[in-house]
């Protein structure tokens, strides 16, 4: 097959590979994704009807797959699925790495997902990304800060309260201050938020929102803003009356140059597996996962589609406008050794 008339395979709508050979072997597409194990999802159903591919979720622990794509990456055993999903920055490059992924071409994606938020030379794409910000008690602040560098400030002494630094979301956030910043001034920024923490950082986003609505020292946090939306969209009037009580503050909206660069973001990603010998069907996953349906499905949820131009977006009707950080993905995962080195010299573990 010539390379014009390959491009133009990639270029078929996915409807039209329904009566391709492709989906008439009707092999299943194996995919491993615990994050998103139902599969009546319509992300994986959708993809069926239009391709007529099933799709075949892979039930096991992390540490059998683990193995099984060890094995595939070093001794090229067929991998335990075709495709994997895969959410940080520290994760997507620690796979990359340890080579879980393999290669792939698509102009699709290319032309859909924005370059920060894939790397088909890596094998992987985003599906949905969330932001990392800042929850403040202003009922307990004098003075509330509006960006990541404030968190430091002396004002906020005993009012900080911050998950574990195992935390992969907390080990990215300081990835990306080192990629903006430098690692002396991202450990400079470190040592500042030990000096702040009203108690020793850990617990999980819904236990610290808890600590700052509470009676207590705790007043600002960083979470991840789902946390906070699925709370106010939830059944539970507690839970809900909680996070009323309490403000999302997007970091770094304003200003020149870093100051402005926006609230930092993570992504979901999915990524063609080493090995895969369904490689075709996996890259039309991949596709799917950039359609207008999936994507306005992510919209509807909890997280941010990667896709411009979708909506309405559920977050940003709640939360409002905001300026995301457009540092890439992979320059935040090349960083994440870095990160932990500093975290742990600050004894944030």
């Amino acid at each position: 097959m010539s390379s014009a008339s390959s491009r133009a395979m990639r270029l078929l709508p996915l409807a039209a590979l329904v009566a391709s050979p492709l989906a008439l072997a009707a092999e299943p597409l194996k995919v491993f994704s615990p994050r998103l194990a139902d599969p009546e999802a319509p992300i994986y159903t959708t993809f069926t009807a239009e391709t007529g591919i099933p799709v075949e979720l892979v039930e096991t622990s992390m540490e059998a797959f683990t193995d099984g794509m060890r094995a595939a990456a070093e001794e090229g055993a067929t991998p335990p699925a075709d495709v994997l999903m895969v959410v940080d920055s520290a994760n997507i490059h620690r796979q990359r790495e340890a080579g879980w992924f393999q290669p792939l071409e698509s102009e699709t994606l290319e032309a859909r997902v924005p370059e920060a938020l894939r790397d088909l030379e890596a094998g992987w794409s985003g599906y949905a990304t969330r932001a990392r910000v800042i929850v403040v008690n202003e009922a307990k602040l004098d003075w509330v800060p509006e960006s990541y560098e404030a968190l430091t400030d002396p004002r906020l002494a005993g009012r900080l309260c911050l998950g574990g630094g195992a935390s992969a979301y907390n080990t990215s956030l300081v990835s990306a201050m080192v990629a903006h910043h430098g690692a002396e001034q991202a450990e400079a920024w470190v040592e500042g938020l030990a000096a702040n923490l009203a108690r020793p950082a850990g617990g999980r986003d819904g236990e610290l929102f808890a600590a700052l609505a509470e009676e207590g020292d705790c007043a600002v946090t960083v979470a991840n803003h789902y946390y906070l939306l699925r709370m106010l969209g939830g059944e539970e009037a507690e839970q809900r009356e909680l996070a009323e009580s309490l403000t999302l503050v997007w970091p770094n909206q304003a200003g020149e140059g870093l100051e402005g660069r926006g609230a930092y973001r993570n992504v979901a990603a999915f990524a063609v597996a080493r090995g895969t010998p369904n490689a075709d069907a996996a890259r039309l996953f991949l596709e799917h996962t950039a359609s207008d349906a999936v994507q306005q499905d992510v919209a509807e949820g909890i997280f941010y589609p990667v896709v411009a131009d979708i909506g309405p977006i559920e977050a940003v009707a709640v939360f409002g406008e905001a300026t995301m950080d457009a540092l890439a993905i992979t320059a935040m995962g090349k960083q994440a050794e870095t990160a932990r080195e500093i975290m742990a010299r600050a004894g944030w573990e």
